[in-house]
Parts: C-alpha cells; sequence; structure tokens
C-alpha cells in the first residue's frame, strides 16, 4: 500500500486508513497478492482504482471495501462467503470474474446490515438451490441472488485482435516516421493477421524512403500510409459490433431467477459493467426513457417468475466530474418523471420503479436502476415495498454511516 506519508489522508485519518488495510490484510490473507500474480498474472487490487493511496478515490474504495468486511465479519452465517475472499483461480478471467462476484456480494450484505437485516450466505432453500444472500427482519424474508455482467467472449475477442492491430500500427509509425489511418471490419485469424501486418510494415518502409502514400489491404480491411505529418486527421476504426445486448441479460435474469424458486420473495441485482451502460443507443437517452424501457424489458424477461419481486441493475461505478449533481426518476400518477435531486423520500419513490444517479464519495458516481416486477405482491409497510433497492437512493452517505458504525473517523476528518 505504499508509504502513508504520500497517502491522500489526513495526519488523523492515518489511522483509519490502518485499519482499513489492516481488515484487507486479515480478509484475504497475507499471500494473496503473490499467489494471485503467480498462479494467473492477475491482481485485481493493483487496478487503478485501488493502488496507489496518493489517489483520494482509492483511499475511498479501500475504506469501503473494509467497511463492507467488517460489517459482513459480524453475522453469524456470512463466514463462508469470507472464506471465498482466499480463493486462487488458475486464469485471469475466472480471477476478474470472482473477485467482481465477492465484491458485489459484499456490497448488498452491508447495506442490508446497516439497514437492520440479518443476512446469511448461501442458506438453501427447500427446493436444495442456494441464492447467493438470505436476508431477514421483523419478521420479513427475501432472497438475492447477485450477477455480474461484463462483455461477452465475441466482444472481447474484437478488443483484444483490434487493441493488438492498433499497437502494431503504432510500433511501425515509430520506427518508420509514418503516419497510419486504418479501417478494419473484419477479425482476421492469426495467420492472415500476420501476412497483413508482413505487408503493412514493407509499405510502410517503402514509404519511409520515397513518400509515397500506399493503401495496403486484407479482405475488407484497409490501412493508409503517409509521411508522418501528411495524413488528414483520419481515425483508426475498428470492427463494428452490433448485438442485441438486453438478450443477454434478460438471459441472465433468467438464469437467477431459476435459482431463487422455492423460498421467500425474491430481488435480482445485476452489475453490467459491460455494454448495456456504455455502448447502446439506451446508454445515451434521457433518464426518464431509459427507466421507462427497462422496466418493460424486465417484465418480459421475468413473466413467468412471480416469485421475484424486483430488479436492482446498475452500471460499473465510474469517476464523476468535479460538480456534478445526481438524478432521480421515477413512476408518478402513470408517467415518468426525473429531476436533478439527490435523496428524494421513500414517499416520493413509492413504489417504483425508480433510476437513481447518485455522486458518491470521493468524486465517484453510479447510475442504479430499481424495477419492482408486474406480479401481484404481498403488501408490506408504507415506504418498504421498493426495498432493497432504497439502499441505492441513500447510498452517497452510507459510508460515513458504517465508518461511524464500526467506531472510525468520518471520511470529512479522514481525506486529505
Amino acid at each position: 500500500m505504499g508509504d502513508f506519508d504520500t497517502a491522500a489522508v489526513t495526519v488523523a485519518g492515518r489511522a483509519t486508513l490502518s485499519w482499513a488495510i489492516d481488515v484487507l490484510r486479515g480478509a484475504f490473507g497475507e499471500n494473496w497478492l503473490t499467489d494471485n500474480a503467480l498462479t494467473s498474472q492477475t491482481v485485481p487490487l493493483l487496478h487503478g482504482d485501488w493502488h496507489p493511496l496518493a489517489n483520494r478515490r482509492v483511499v475511498v474504495r479501500v475504506l469501503e471495501l473494509a467497511a463492507r468486511i467488517e460489517l459482513v465479519r459480524g453475522q453469524p452465517g456470512m463466514g463462508a462467503l469470507l472464506a471465498e475472499a482466499h480463493h486462487i483461480r488458475p486464469k485471469r478471467n475466472a480471477v476478474l470474474r470472482d473477485f467482481q462476484h465477492l465484491l458485489l456480494e459484499l456490497e448488498v450484505a452491508a447495506l442490508a446490515i446497516m439497514d437492520g437485516w440479518t443476512v446469511s450466505h448461501e442458506r438453501p432453500l427447500p427446493s436444495g438451490r442456494k441464492p447467493d444472500l438470505w436476508l431477514s427482519r421483523n419478521g420479513i424474508d427475501y432472497v438475492i441472488e447477485v450477477t455480474a455482467l461484463s462483455f461477452d467472449r465475441e466482444f472481447r475477442t474484437v478488443e483484444t485482435w483490434t487493441d493488438g492491430l492498433f499497437a502494431a500500427l503504432r510500433t511501425l509509425e515509430y520506427y518508420h516516421h509514418v503516419a497510419t489511418a486504418s479501417c478494419a471490419d473484419e477479425v482476421l485469424d492469426d495467420q492472415a493477421t500476420d501476412q497483413w501486418l508482413a505487408d503493412i510494415e514493407q509499405a510502410a518502409q517503402l514509404t519511409s524512403i520515397d513518400g509515397v502514400h500506399r493503401t495496403v489491404r486484407s479482405g475488407s480491411n484497409t490501412v493508409e500510409i503517409a509521411p508522418d505529418g501528411q495524413l488528414p486527421d483520419m481515425r483508426s476504426t475498428g470492427p463494428l459490433q452490433q448485438q442485441d445486448v438486453w438478450a443477454r441479460v434478460g438471459t441472465r435474469l433468467e438464469e437467477k431467477a431459476n435459482q431463487t424458486c422455492g423460498g421467500p420473495p425474491a430481488w435480482l441485482r445485476l452489475d453490467d459493467v459491460g455494454a448495456l451502460f456504455k455502448l447502446t443507443d439506451w446508454s445515451t437517452r434521457p433518464l426518464t426513457q431509459r427507466l421507462e424501457q427497462l422496466a418493460d424489458n424486465v417484465a418480459i424477461s421475468l413473466a413467468d417468475a412471480p416469485h421475484v419481486r424486483g430488479v436492482i441493475l446498475t452500471g460499473a461505478v465510474q469517476y464523476a466530474a468535479d460538480g456534478a449533481v445526481g438524478a432521480t426518476a421515477w413512476a408518478k400518477s402513470g408517467r415518468m418523471v426525473g429531476v436533478p435531486d439527490q435523496n428524494p423520500s421513500r414517499q416520493r419513490l413509492a413504489e417504483g420503479p425508480a433510476a437513481l444517479w447518485r455522486i458518491l464519495p470521493g468524486s465517484w458516481q453510479r447510475l442504479s436502476f430499481v424495477i419492482p416486477t408486474r406480479h401481484d405482491h404481498i403488501v408490506l409497510p408504507a415506504g418498504t415495498g421498493l426495498e432493497p433497492g432504497l439502499w441505492y437512493a441513500e447510498e452517497p452517505a452510507w459510508l460515513d454511516r458504517a465508518l461511524s458504525h464500526l467506531g472510525q473517523s468520518p471520511l470529512l476528518v479522514v481525506l486529505r
């Protein structure tokens, strides 16, 4: 974690940061970093979101994870979840997938604990299935199945190939003092890629000598080559990916709904860190339109799952610009309304659906959608119908509340 003198904490905050690091060390084990590096060459906590501590965003993430672990540690039914933190996987994708799933389970469990719920991990249902979390409070029970959805294999294959192509072109530009602009419409196999790059390098060598513009083709892919500074401002492009993104999300919801059959009412918690929130037309539409369309899609996907009470769908936590303001959209009088509003009351959100764009501590932000299903439900006490989705409406204040509960200093004192 480095020298505390460089960490983005005050002198008074060093004790809290030291506590957090000790919690992480105890949870993952002293050899976890080394074992992951040797086994899969992948260490999640060395990602830019987690290291180095000179960044206040990183400090917030570390404190948040430590608080979640410490809260979960106090629940008698959660030992198996914390044991998962010690697992070492042999492949990079498995390491990242399991780590993301662990973080998501800890997030939901810690939110529930701070809201007064008792939480247990993989408690079996009468059907024999084991949902991720089982929540109990005041005679009410829920089960929650969590899942993280990233880019699919086809997308990752295209991205890996495109990144390799662009890196090779940048290298040729550097060594031969040329400029390139590529239009790659199809992914080539290894042999065709090697031959195309060899042809491009030969053309780049010739252009560096005679200054003649050249075009090198392979299939439907082209690369333009010119002396450095002689190409117009052309942007290199990779293969266009056109996929039904929602079909993949809907399939995952159906799978998780099946996992929760035969027990208390269920909520599905999905964190989509792939294409849905980043690369679709839907992601650019007004918040009210996104909420309405998402509610319709969820209703169709879960039409045959009356035991599912709702879905909490979020995108990845992202950086927030200085001065960013959150927003909320919800159903009112049969239509969707949306306003900049950091913390609407539970009564205003009523029974949902709701879209919650929240600015979080440390200049982070997240967009969360809470979508109750359209099945008949048992009537719950006023203001609780949207739980556990309501936790995400109040997410900006959660970390300070948790630190206080654990006897640690608030962020205002900790952060430099």
